[in-house]
């Protein structure tokens, strides 16, 4: 397995800043996509190259994700000092006291219950999350057609009611009371870290809003300072690409070696 000499520059680069916030999705980087959400796992090293990451000086790991952050933890296993960042942003593992909703967004979730049911009645096979500010239909498993018209019909459920948020991605349509996005989220982290420099790796159409917003950031010196990675094809907005799961700890790894060595 053998990374782009361009990336490896990138990572040796990144590696001498003081302060860094090393940021990664769950599923697609680093876990391979599947059909059930729950049975999803890191690959191997992932997380071990991970926390080895975080426990060097000046070094900020965090776990973005579009999952709500208990399961998230569960699934990766991560402990302190790795900080998990669930539901787009909108959850964070710092902050105990968690998500609070209004009184009127939880009565939109529950209004949308009644109308997701029925929407997994017309589609069999289409499986619903709930998270604590939204909702997500997945269709993974079902025949394209099919799978895409649900997908279809769930964005238009979410269009008629203006104060949600639609978001889709790889095979899903999450539908969120309260939303702040992974960019914004990571934008918000580096800038409470005083972080001088980004790096984001993903691969879904979320983690693309990631890799603009830190091509964007505000922060003019950090800006040109990022290194973002997409797992896997598809157009990108990221500077740099691996193939897989496999590849994208392997950019850990040297970023570890990398990092071990200036500290």
């Amino acid at each position: 397995m053998t990374l782009s000499p361009e990336l490896v520059d990138a990572l040796t680069r990144f590696a001498a800043h003081r302060e860094v916030l090393v940021a990664t999705d769950f599923d697609g980087a680093l876990a391979p996509l599947v059909l059930d959400p729950m049975s999803a796992r890191p690959v191997d090293g992932a997380m071990e190259t991970l926390t080895a990451l975080a426990d060097l000086p000046g070094t900020t790991v965090a776990l973005v994700s579009g999952r709500a952050l208990e399961p998230l933890r569960e699934l990766t296993g991560a402990e302190e000092p790795i900080v998990l960042v669930g539901s787009h942003g909108a959850e964070d593992s710092r902050r105990p006291d968690g998500l609070v909703l209004t009184d009127e967004q939880r009565a939109l979730l529950d209004r949308l219950e009644g109308a997701l049911d029925r929407l997994a009645e017309q589609y069999p096979g289409v499986r619903v999350e709930r998270k604590p500010a939204a909702r997500v239909v997945h269709t993974r498993g079902l025949s394209r057609p099919l799978g895409e018209e649900a997908l279809e019909a769930a964005e238009a459920l979410g269009e008629r009611h203006t104060s949600l948020v639609v978001t889709p991605g790889k095979e899903v349509v999450e539908l969120a009371v309260a939303h702040v996005g992974k960019g914004a989220a990571l934008v918000s982290l580096a800038r409470e870290l005083d972080a001088d420099a980004v790096l984001y790796a993903g691969d879904d159409v979320t983690d693309e809003d990631a890799f603009a917003a830190i091509e964007d950031d505000p922060d003019e010196d950090r800006r040109p300072r990022h290194v973002s990675v997409r797992v896997g094809d598809g157009e990108t907005r990221a500077r740099h690409r691996v193939a897989d799961e496999h590849e994208l700890v392997e950019v850990f790894r040297v970023l570890l070696e990398a990092r071990s060595a200036s500290a």
